[in-house]
């Protein structure tokens, strides 16, 4: 009897949430412990491979200098590491109209590029590129949206870069499965990466977001790519984000900043007139602080509201802030500060759209919804850096000196730091004044008694 062709191929299931692989279906993933994220994936069986093994000896190789490639966008490199690596894959995820293939179009007129755009018609994309390029002479661009007929693309016209719009789009022939599928998005991207490190050159893959804010797909194509950048922004403001999650060849910690124009996207040389409003008034509430993103420090000014409630619990509200956070310093400042905050709502936001995740910007908040609830301004020539400790001492913070020389440059006239970062902050010629604070207490008492 024939045999079932069943037994020509493997099937097992994918956890689209972790990546792993099992044999068996189950509702709950055995690795991440998520329930309902295993879907079948029919993977062609392969002959065992006879091919002759070696090894190799680290201690025998020798380190290459890595020659990256430029772009035409010095926000863009800077996020990269300095540049794209040739054969590296850079996936850019994002929100539908955040501005991804913008930023696609942006990087393929600094290189002969092949753009593969399984979303749009060339026309669509030609009129989107007029718009956008300066240069188009150098841009191919194909609708194939079937991986094996773009490698033999990628082969005919041999460019510098390839762009992929989006990876969501394309399938393989070999295997079975839906467009868009866990199998179909995987065995794709494999291809791509094998062809991308094979022949040296880079690749970009644009990625779908999903409502938790991961890109679509399994977990591994994370995985499988050497760099991951998220392009973020508030559609109600101009401004985006680039921000690096995985770089195999470079920080994590970059970001590059963006301004969202009719001609497409500018790159914002002024990074402190994104996130301060230098022609507000000096209000009750309003704080400043800096923040480090790898090898940049950027100020930031933290805004405040402190009302009285009509509700029988307070309420809390944050923007741009852990909201945990913003309810253990208001418990701080009225345990150590002696502030009766408890018949107050409280609303803290991040001027620019930033989110702020570290805690050197605890000062700041705590000095901001201070000044809100004694409704008494704080000038805008004072910036705060520390962080706050639930026995109410303001703690020392990393890179102290940088934070400072970027006041420094924007004309501030004092600082308010940790006491424990006082003499490190004196080895900086700051012109103008910085107190060393020991705890919360004596920093309000220090601006408003």
């Amino acid at each position: 009897m024939p045999k079932n062709n069943k037994l020509n191929k493997r099937v097992s299931y994918l956890c689209i949430s972790c990546g792993s692989n099992f044999s068996k279906w189950s509702g709950q993933c055995p690795d991440c412990q998520k329930w309902n994220t295993l879907v079948e994936a029919d993977l062609p069986g392969k002959p065992f491979s006879k091919e002759k093994l070696e090894v190799v000896a680290l201690s025998s190789l020798k380190k290459n200098q890595v020659d990256r490639i430029k772009t035409n966008l010095t926000e863009f490199n800077l996020v990269c590491g300095g540049g794209i690596v040739p054969g590296a894959v850079v996936l850019i995820g994002g929100e539908p109209g955040v501005g991804k293939s913008t930023l696609a179009l942006e990087i393929s007129q600094s290189f002969k590029t092949l753009y593969i755009s399984g979303e749009e018609s060339p026309s669509q994309l030609k009129e989107r590129a007029d718009r956008v390029c300066q240069d188009l002479s150098r841009i191919k661009i194909s609708s194939q949206t079937s991986v094996e007929n773009i490698i033999r693309l990628m082969k005919l016209e041999k460019p510098e870069v390839v762009i992929i719009d989006s990876i969501q789009m394309l399938f393989s022939s070999e295997i079975p499965g839906l467009i868009g599928s866990v199998s179909q998005i995987k065995e794709a991207t494999g291809k791509l990466v094998e062809v991308a490190k094979k022949e040296n050159r880079p690749v970009f893959l644009i990625g779908h977001i999903t409502k938790d804010g991961s890109i679509a797909g399994p977990k591994i194509l994370e995985h499988l790519v050497d760099t991951v950048l998220y392009f973020e922004g508030d559609f109600s403001k101009d401004f985006r984000i680039l921000r690096a999650f995985k770089n195999r060849f470079g920080s994590v910690n970059e970001v590059g900043l963006f301004r969202m124009t009719s001609q497409g996207l500018e790159e914002v040389k002024d990074k402190n007139k994104v996130f301060l409003n230098p022609f507000a008034s000096e209000s009750p509430g309003n704080a400043i602080s800096a923040s480090v993103e790898g090898s940049r420090a950027f100020l930031f000014e933290i805004q405040s509201l402190v009302n009285f409630t009509s509700f029988p619990n307070p309420r809390r509200m944050a923007d741009g802030l852990d909201l945990n956070r913003l309810i253990l310093l208001v418990a701080v400042l009225e345990k150590h500060a002696g502030l009766k905050l408890s018949n107050y709502d409280i609303f803290i936001n991040v001027s620019g759209g930033l989110r702020i995740t570290e805690t050197a910007a605890d000062l700041a908040i705590a000095m901001a919804i201070t000044s809100s609830f004694k409704n008494r301004s704080i000038s805008s020539q004072i910036g705060f850096i520390g962080e706050i400790s639930l026995s109410g001492d303001i703690r020392p913070v990393n890179q102290c000196q940088r934070r400072i020389l970027e006041f420094k440059h924007s004309g501030f006239k004092k600082i308010l730091i940790s006491e424990s970062d006082f003499s490190e902050a004196e080895s900086v010629d700051f012109p103008g004044e910085i107190v060393g604070v020991k705890n919360i207490k004596k920093a309000v008492d220090y601006l408003f008694n």
